[in-house]
């Protein structure tokens, strides 16, 4: 096995011979020490043969008139020479090589999960006194044993367990934290009043007498559930006012809105890609390539001295969208937007009851609406006994 190993590794050629009396040609070999690994007869004037690349320089001075034409070579001399003609392949390769397996030891991203943001950012700040932050190299399994274990023993009233788990580029933090029961906070003896004029619609009371009823009108401040329990005239006793009140509340807002509408609308398709940054050319590391995109963008590695640098991108597929409007849509569209700005100061559980055009104004390139809406809104507010009795 050995011995087949040297002699597939050294250096022989095959050559094609061309004349007349070949045999002799052969003899002429064997006279000059030429060995012959291999002979193929291809008819009386040419044969294929294989001898070592060492005595191609002494077959030459004694070819006289045959015709000697390389066929192939064997050996090391085969291996440089395929080595020489893929140099740039085989060095973009290993080039490559090396670049995956520097990113894929390096961290891109910690995703620590637990519902508490405060939680998280608390979290975030103690590994990253442990190295355990973006753009670094991964730890091994003992250090992160280690971190785990010290951070436990740091906080033990506040962290009952801790997991951290490397995934691909990525550390993902589980934690589950100390419950602390927390003492139930003593209320002061008050009224529930209207945070603002309104219409009641609704009374959840706890605690305390409603002394006004649904679908009356109440001004800002008007108390709607006492914290004084009231018998034949006389106060039985006082207590902290507990409930929710919601009422019918009313706002006027002004909406513009452009005759030429333009938008740039935010498709379902996401994706999360490498892009490699050289001069003011990017080349994204990516087949599914978006026409127009939202980008969120974040170094991964970078040199003040060299102008290239890689960036992990967080990519939105958008479509420009743009329209004439005609008066109709415009009112429509500017509806929409007041509907939108009133939505979006609301609380859970609060809705438009109903809304009206009062004017509007039709301009150049804009329209402008008035619009009263009438909501259904939280009016809870509190006014403790004290300061009413001060008063």
């Amino acid at each position: 096995m050995k011995n087949k190993i040297i002699y597939d590794l050294k250096n022989k050629i095959k050559l094609n011979i061309k004349g007349k009396n070949i045999n002799r040609f052969i003899i002429r070999l064997h006279k000059n020490k030429i060995e012959l690994l291999k002979c193929i007869h291809k008819n009386k004037e040419e044969i294929d043969i294989i001898i070592y690349e060492k005595d191609y320089e002494k077959l030459k001075q004694i070819k006289t008139i045959y015709n000697v034409e390389k066929l192939n070579s064997y050996g090391i001399i085969k291996i440089k020479k395929k080595l020489n003609l893929n140099k740039y392949l085989i060095l973009s390769i290993i080039i490559g090589i090396i670049i995956l397996k520097t990113l894929t030891s390096i961290i891109f991203d910690i995703e620590i999960i637990y519902n508490d943001k405060e939680t998280r950012e608390f979290l975030k700040r103690e590994l990253k006194n442990y190295g355990i932050k973006e753009k670094t190299f991964k730890k091994n399994y003992y250090q992160i044993e280690k971190i785990k274990e010290d951070l436990i023993n740091k906080y033990k009233d506040k962290i009952e367990w801790l997991e951290i788990e490397t995934k691909g580029t990525k550390y993902i933090v589980r934690v589950e934290m100390r419950i602390i029961k927390e003492t139930k906070e003593t209320l002061e003896n008050r009224n529930i009043i209207s945070k603002k004029d309104a219409i009641i619609k609704e009374i959840k009371a706890e605690h305390g007498q409603i002394v006004k009823e649904i679908n009356s009108y109440v001004k800002k401040g008007d108390v709607i559930i006492s914290g004084n329990i009231m018998d034949n005239e006389e106060i039985k006793e006082s207590v902290p006012a507990e409930g929710i009140v919601f009422g019918e509340v009313w706002y006027e807002i002004s909406v513009t809105y452009p005759f030429v509408y333009q938008e740039t609308k935010e498709l379902n398709n996401k994706q999360e890609i490498y892009v490699l940054k050289i001069l003011n050319k990017n080349i994204e590391l990516t087949k599914n390539k978006y026409k127009t995109k939202k980008i969120e963008e974040k170094n991964i590695i970078s040199n003040n001295l060299l102008p290239i640098k890689l960036v992990k991108q967080k990519q939105t597929e958008t479509e420009n969208i743009e329209q004439v409007l005609t008066t109709d849509e415009a009112i429509k569209k500017a509806i929409d937007k007041g509907v939108e700005k009133i939505k979006s100061n609301l609380k859970e559980e609060e809705y438009i009851i109903n809304y009206k055009v009062l004017n509007t104004n039709i301009k150049e390139s804009e329209l402008e609406l008035n619009i009263f809406f009438s909501v259904y809104e939280n009016i809870t507010d509190y006014q403790t006994l004290e300061n009413i009795e001060e008063n």
